[in-house]
């Protein structure tokens, strides 16, 4: 089995990919800034999603998104307990994150209601199971895993009950915005169902990696016995249904998704892990992908249309990519871009919005005008 590279190694591999190129320096280059407010200080920030011209963010102190302008909102209350290890996942109404012990989330409204929980245990345990979220020891603790997302009222999640591993798919009564969370149980994903099957007892089912596409998701699963590069990935529907998607014409037939950018209406970059295949396809679920490029590592992908930015989360580079769409899958060209004013802070997520680049790290929340993002490294 092949094993996952060093943080280090990682790193130096995803910038040998071309010849060094001295960077271009402007006379007033722009630095990256931390966008400051009295709530929102230098801390954790566990990630960002743009939905209907609003870029939402969770702070370990505060929820809220910001709009196109610049302007932030804090969306209601103050945070506590979350656990870091996890993406938050974000919808126009509500963002949910784990909570330190596993048990349950934390759900934040995103404008009138209080925040509430969903403790696992009260909705699901039968005679007496203990419940918890799943937390997939055989990755490395500095990527954030992303195992469960909300999607409208539906809720795919990845769990562990007496020893066994489980998919479910809940749907959630949120009300009125107050008041306990009503949970039902829609259906659970089987490895039968996937073409998984174990011999024996098997262990059950780990997501990988999981991320709405419109009204469903996409995600990557193996069974909780294998490797990280085991598996195959999936277009899961709100009801259970399952699809098996193929991976790109070349290399190997198994397609271990992890994340995609939409570049236009049908250009999309797509990324598998643990290998970090990058994919050019017109849609995530087209069944000919072109390779651009292989690096080990879980590249997050973001694109302002143009270019595309890959990044290892957890690691404190940024790099660009370029030439895609010109050279399909024979060149590409991988450049380290400017990083001063992040402070050699930790980065988990990156969005484009208002004309503006928004970073965030595990020191706060940081902004740069995107015409100056693509800067690249400065000399010393």
């Amino acid at each position: 089995m092949k094993r996952l590279l060093s943080i280090p190694l990682i790193i130096l591999l995803l910038f040998s990919c071309n010849d060094p190129v001295e960077p271009i320096i402007d006379d007033e280059p722009e630095n990256f800034e931390l966008v400051d407010t009295s709530n929102l200080d230098k801390g954790f920030v566990f990630g960002m999603e743009i939905i209907d011209e609003k870029l939402f963010f969770l702070h370990e102190n505060y929820p809220g998104y910001i709009s196109k302008d610049g302007g932030i909102t804090f969306s209601c209350c103050a945070t506590g307990g979350q656990s870091r290890r996890f993406r938050p996942s974000f919808t126009n109404d509500y963002t949910i994150q784990p909570i330190q012990n596993l048990i349950g989330f934390t759900v934040f409204p995103s404008d009138l209601g209080e925040i509430r929980g969903i403790v696992l245990n009260d909705h699901l345990a039968e005679n007496g199971d203990d419940i918890r979220l799943v937390s997939d020891t055989q990755k490395e603790s500095i990527y954030p895993e992303r195992t469960f997302d909300l999607n409208g009222n539906h809720l795919i999640l990845n769990l562990i009950k007496s020893g066994h591993n489980q998919i479910l798919i809940l749907e959630i009564d949120f009300g009125n915005g107050f008041g306990r969370l009503e949970v039902n149980k829609v259906a659970e994903i089987n490895p039968s169902s996937l073409d998984l099957s174990s011999e024996g007892n098997g262990l059950g089912l780990i997501i990988q990696s999981v991320k709405k596409l419109e009204d469903q998701w996409i995600a990557h699963i193996r069974k909780a016995e294998d490797g990280p590069e085991s598996g195959d990935s999936f277009l899961i529907s709100k009801d259970g249904s399952v699809q098996k998607l193929t991976g790109p014409t070349t290399g190997s037939p198994n397609f271990r998704f992890y994340d995609f950018a939409q570049l236009s209406t049908l250009e999309y970059l797509i990324t598998e892990s643990p290998i970090g295949r990058i994919s050019y396809s017109n849609s995530p679920l087209a069944e000919t992908k072109e390779y651009i490029t292989e690096l080990n590592g879980p590249l997050m992908i973001r694109s302002d249309g143009e270019k595309a930015l890959i990044f290892i989360p957890g690691s404190e580079i940024l790099s660009s990519l370029e030439n895609f769409r010109e050279n399909g899958a024979t060149s590409h060209q991988l450049s380290e871009l400017d990083r001063t004013g992040l402070n050699n802070s930790q980065i988990y997520d990156v969005q484009f919005f208002g004309g503006k680049v928004y970073v965030a790290t595990r020191n706060g929340l940081f902004v740069k005008s995107q015409e100056n993002f693509w800067e690249e490294v400065r000399l010393p």
